[in-house]
């Protein structure tokens, strides 16, 4: 199994596995064609790569359950907290989009929002940055019991996964992915 491969497992296992709604992953460049084909293959259960950065050396790749975002990114809550930010969008896809233009600059903090982070957790952090109460896979301002729950669950899954790459088994086989 690639490097890149094993990173994606490590990084977004959880999204595959159905906890996260998506997942970040920063890669070095020159194996773009383990991403293509795992693209390919996830994109059957319902799963987006989409390519949010790329420079010199490395790509920023964001995962996500297509189905589960655009339910998530429709709320009313979430909807209106973008709105704010300036997006208009009628489908995920299209907010992915808004998304990806604001890549090239400063790092867009509403992308918590397309993370999957409690809605009130990625408020706290645009207030106050250094203010959290607990930080894991997120800075967490409010519901800190239930992040730790939440972070547990998450540190389960990622071992769990990679201990089945470290026995040699892929991505494919791990989700059976055909």
């Amino acid at each position: 199994m690639s490097a890149t491969e094993y990173a994606i497992g490590r990084h977004c296992g959880v999204t595959f596995a159905g906890l996260k709604i998506a997942s970040l992953v920063s890669l070095p460049k020159g194996e773009e064609d383990v991403l293509f084909t795992l693209s390919r293959r996830f994109a059957g259960k319902g799963f987006a790569f989409i390519l949010l950065r790329e420079d010199e050396e490395r790509l920023l790749v964001y995962i996500c359950n297509t189905a589960r975002l655009e339910t998530h990114l429709a709320r009313p809550e979430i909807r209106a907290f973008l709105v704010r930010f300036g997006y208009q969008y009628a489908s995920a896809e299209e907010a992915l989009v808004e998304l990806k233009a604001r890549m090239n600059g400063e790092f867009p903090h509403e992308i918590g929002v397309f993370l999957g982070y409690p809605l009130g957790d990625v408020r706290g952090f645009l207030r106050d940055p250094d203010g959290c109460v607990l930080c894991g896979a997120w800075k967490v301002y409010e519901n800190a019991d239930e992040a730790v729950r939440t972070f547990e669950r998450f540190r389960r899954c990622s071992d769990c996964i990679c201990r089945h790459m470290d026995r040699g088994r892929t991505l494919s086989q791990i989700f059976n992915i055909g």
